[in-house]
């Protein structure tokens, strides 16, 4: 749901243009990774600016968040996570972009 000025009138693309506006990115996503290797690649999750792993299992299932702060960020987020190199598989299960 957006959130709408006080005066009921929405942003237009001319302000996130000129930058009157911001947004955020939240996400999450199921990440399937060789499970003999989720000892490692969890801080390695954890350490990218954003990233945060909130649970795993044995079978080498991950839920992850992505908190990042523009598309740009977002994307290039998830695409290191897919670069990851015991990564099989990061697909997105929620994604909501927010302004502020």
């Amino acid at each position: 749901m957006l959130n709408r000025p006080a005066n009921g009138i929405s942003a237009s693309r001319r302000d996130f243009l000129k930058a009157k506006i911001s947004r955020t990115t939240i996400a999450s996503l199921m990440i399937q990774a060789r499970p003999e290797h989720m000892a490692s690649l969890t801080p390695d999750l954890n350490a990218m600016e954003g990233v945060e792993v909130h649970a795993s299992a044995v079978t080498g299932r991950m839920v992850v968040t992505v908190e990042a702060r523009d598309d740009q960020h977002f994307m290039d987020l998830v695409s290191a996570i897919q670069d990851q190199k015991h990564v099989i598989n990061a697909q997105l299960v929620y994604h909501q972009i927010e302004e502020i």
